[in-house]
């Protein structure tokens, strides 16, 4: 098969009539460059069969921190920005572990000690007392709403209040269950430590470092980055970032984030349901706004299938944006490009 590739003039001509920013420190293509041009094209086979509307939209696997493969769809390219969806969680967690390392906060912490009063229900019940830090990144907080739809809708002025308002389905730490509102709070949490919004502290911690600049980061009607999702950035700068997972937070040689800490954000917290599932990729346990799969790997995974999959075993990161039956397609990963790794 012809190797799948991006002619680089016309997409540079592309982005400056768009006014785009390229990113900087561009990660290095390996020797063997392009050799999984078959992995990918079976993956797009397996993509069309699941539906007409299906797209696969970019595809880049690094090996032992190299690109071995990169695909664009003809409607992006190396400067879109791609909408992460929940890939943006494991961003967020990332914020909260370097303000952690600062000893500006710590996981054991009470929400309501970490969020203005005015920002908190008139009457604090219990069970608000006792949330922590820890529940919400490992999605066990128990809150009885989730918001996203009408906080992305820009119809709720106040949602941290409104939605803690709303109390609790379970005691928090008590069981799993997904909520995007947790996120939410941890973006809250992380600018009122810091002072700066997430996605600032992180340029200051960790996108310098790497390179990354082109991005943006929706904003709620309270004025703190979304958090849960609202995050727009490039495949490499994706890339980037499962590569610093797989090296347990280094970068260029210098420990940016502590290593246990990664290696905590990488292990199963807790189980969607109750018990480990070695050969199912969404329910073999929730780390910090990371889900935990089969071959020992770790996913940032937003709505539709935007993957930034991390593999030890074979010292690799794979990164998928699509839109597709993201259920139905994780298996094809393992099958059509892990395997041929």
């Amino acid at each position: 098969m012809k190797r799948i590739s991006i002619i680089l003039a016309s997409l540079i001509a592309i982005s400056a009539c768009c006014g785009t920013v390229t990113d900087t420190q561009h990660l290095k293509r390996a020797e063997n460059y392009g050799a999984l041009d078959e992995g990918v094209e079976s993956y797009l086979h397996d993509l069309r069969l699941c539906g007409s509307t299906h797209e696969l939209n970019s595809v880049m696997v690094l090996k032992d921190g190299e690109i071995l493969q990169e695909y664009y769809d003809n409607c992006y390219g190396p400067d879109f920005r791609n909408i992460c969806w929940s890939a943006s969680k494991t961003f967020t967690a990332t914020a909260v572990g370097f303000a952690a390392q600062d000893g500006l906060l710590s996981i054991e912490d009470k929400v309501v000690d970490l969020i203005p009063s005015g920002m908190l229900p008139d009457n604090i019940s219990d069970t608000l007392a006792s949330l922590n830090v820890y529940n919400l990144l490992r999605m066990s907080s128990g809150l009885k709403r989730d918001v996203i739809s009408v906080m992305g809708a820009g119809e709720l002025e106040t949602p941290t209040k409104t939605t803690l308002s709303y109390g609790f389905a379970f005691a928090p730490g008590e069981k799993y269950k997904y909520n995007s509102f947790n996120t939410y709070l941890l973006s809250v949490i992380v600018t009122n430590a810091t002072g700066k919004l997430v996605e600032d502290y992180l340029q200051e911690k960790l996108f310098r470092h790497m390179g990354i600049h082109n991005y943006h980061w929706d904003v709620s009607a309270e004025g703190y980055n979304m958090g849960g999702w609202g995050l727009y950035i490039t495949t490499e700068a994706l890339a980037k970032m499962g590569q610093f997972f797989l090296q347990k937070g280094e970068w260029n040689g210098k420990q940016l984030l502590n290593r246990e800490w990664m290696e905590q954000a990488m292990t199963a917290q807790i189980y969607q349901k109750g018990e480990a599932y070695p050969d199912d990729d969404h329910a073999n346990g929730y780390g910090y706004q990371m889900w935990i799969g089969t071959h020992n790997s770790a996913r940032f995974d937003g709505a539709h299938g935007q993957w930034v999959i991390i593999c030890p075993d074979k010292n690799a990161v794979i990164v998928i944006t699509q839109h597709t039956n993201a259920r139905k397609m994780i298996s094809k990963v393992w099958t059509r490009l892990y395997d041929a790794i």
